[in-house]
């Protein structure tokens, strides 16, 4: 019989592909700054004090209107809370998008690059893009700011108000593995410095004896 061919590629491929388009349908929507309004015209994002202005007072209309209920009482709880959120001009679909993204990879237990995570928040799921969903700013807690290894690069959503911080100046610690296997090296090495302490060489042993018998002439 002839040798089997070794499969060769990336397995789950189309899972792979699925996570990127919906990771790039997602910044795409986040970074958009205009919008068609309901005549198909182009309208100007909307700026901060005005969105401000409508959430209050659609918080406001929400807290006037009576609870009857312990599921109503809920309910206006949670609209109170997605009340404060300052979602981006192309509505809550970014956010679903990139929630699926994370759905996908739990349920396929596939692992995501470092990059695509700090690009989501891990609160609302926004897709963190500098100057439309999030500001980013050093942040140095020690006295003074003195010490270089305590600063923090802090990403903040804008849309939830959650921080990611990230530790500049500081060494990455190692993983376990790699800290377990350094640690079995480094108890080798004294194990060799200690044998290598005990064993005498034969010019040290004849010196030694050439001593004694000096000694022992002297004695004499």
């Amino acid at each position: 019989m002839g040798k089997e061919k070794t499969k060769t590629g990336i397995p789950n491929k189309h899972i792979h592909a699925r996570i990127s388009y919906l990771q790039q349908a997602a910044t795409y929507l986040t970074v958009q700054r205009e919008r068609f309004n309901d005549a198909g015209l182009i309208a100007d994002r909307p700026s901060i004090v005005a969105k401000d202005e409508a959430r209050q007072h659609s918080q406001s209309l929400r807290d006037e209107r009576p609870a009857t209920s312990s599921k109503e009482v809920k309910k206006n709880e949670e609209w109170k809370r997605k009340a404060g959120l300052d979602l981006p001009q192309s509505g809550g679909l970014p956010l679903y998008l990139a929630s699926h993204l994370g759905q996908i990879a739990r349920k396929t237990q596939t692992r995501l690059h470092p990059n695509i995570k700090h690009l989501i928040c891990r609160t609302c799921s926004a897709v963190l893009v500098i100057g439309e969903s999030c500001t980013k700013r050093m942040e140095n807690v020690s006295r003074g700011g003195r010490k270089p290894h305590a600063d923090v690069l802090v990403i903040e959503c804008t849309v939830c108000g959650a921080a990611k911080r990230f530790p500049v100046g500081a060494k990455r610690q190692k993983r376990k593995a790699a800290r377990s296997r350094d640690q079995g090296q480094d108890q080798s090495q004294d194990l060799l410095m200690e044998d290598a302490s005990m064993e005498v060489s034969p010019t040290a042993q004849s010196l030694a004896v050439t001593q004694n018998a000096t000694e022992v002439q002297y004695d004499t």
